[in-house]
């Protein structure tokens, strides 16, 4: 095998060679175009849907006190399924003052109050309020659940209500007060995590009475054969105004409702009406016991022995 050829040596470059060197390569540069810009990269499917919200955090804190019955409980299950941003709690002991409750919605980060207070296992109180106020407190009457058979409406859990309130609700400064309480409490935020964006069904509140009257209905979309209407879903409840309070569960009175009178005043009542009747009864007869004592005995039958 024949051996290689040896390579030539390269001379080195003069000083004069690589200056031109150098300037042919600047121009070659100058004259070129310039780059187009980097297209970004392909976005994958996964991961790049982004919910744009506006809302500000706002939760609700739902939570009963002890001593509840069944059909409290239910009610309380039922405006909890109309709250998507609401939030749970155990059962609050009745011996803590209700200060407490504010802390225990600052520990959950909930901004707003609904606790239903229970009494000797027949009267319901509703406490709606916000942790830094105002704050009312209704007394519950009329309350059906949503498992009422007659109640046959149905919406999409988590969908964001539609509130209707009647004219009564702009006519004093107490019940502007109020209509932006419920407002603020029973509207679910814009763009929230739990909640949906439908509006399937409609919370009414109307004054009527001395009572706010709460009725929930579904928006049954119109058909060929038929308009659209209203379904009652339920729950229904009726709440009467006790007292309005500029702070949390307390502070200064804004509305005092004169003509409430309380369930242990109706009972009593009734219960001393009774008492007087059947007082009556007894004096009556202690009369005619005293009427046959002063006039003697009867004179006797002449027709006393004829089936003898």
């Amino acid at each position: 095998m024949e051996d290689a050829a040896p390579r030539k040596k390269r001379k080195p470059k003069t000083g004069a060679q690589q200056k031109r060197a150098r300037k042919k390569a600047a121009a070659a540069a100058a004259a070129a175009p310039e780059p187009a810009p980097e297209a970004p990269p392909a976005k994958s499917g996964l991961g790049l849907v982004i919910r744009k919200t506006t809302h500000v955090k706002k939760k609700v804190l739902v939570l009963c006190s002890r001593g509840v019955t069944s059909t409290f409980r239910d009610l309380a299950e039922n405006v909890l399924k109309l709250l998507p941003h609401g939030y749970k709690d155990p059962k609050f002991n009745k011996r803590e003052p209700l200060t407490a409750i504010t802390e225990i919605a600052q520990l959950a980060g909930c901004r707003y109050v609904l606790y239903f207070e229970a009494r000797k296992r027949q009267d319901l109180y509703l406490w709606a309020a916000g942790t830094a106020g105002p704050s009312a407190k209704f007394l519950v009457q009329q309350i059906k659940p949503m498992e009422a058979l007659w109640l046959t409406g149905n919406c999409l859990l988590g969908s964001r209500p539609l509130l209707s309130f009647d004219g009564s609700f702009d006519q004093s400064p107490h019940m502007r007060l109020l209509k932006q309480l419920l407002c603020t409490i029973f509207q679910a935020p814009k763009g929230h995590p739990r909640s949906k964006p439908f509006h399937d069904h409609v919370l009414a509140f109307a004054f009527c009475q001395g009572r706010v009257v709460l009725r929930h209905y579904q928006v049954v979309p119109p058909t060929k054969t038929s308009e659209d209407g209203l379904v009652e879903i339920g729950p229904r409840l009726a709440l009467v105004p006790i007292k309005f309070f500029g702070g949390a569960f307390g502070g200064a009175t804004l509305y005092d409702n004169g003509a409430f009178i309380s369930p242990n005043v109706a009972r009593s009542e009734v219960k001393r009406k009774r008492k007087g009747d059947a007082i009556g009864h007894v004096a009556q007869k202690q009369r005619r016991r005293d009427k046959v004592a002063t006039k003697g005995a009867l004179p006797d039958d002449p027709l006393d022995d004829v089936f003898d």
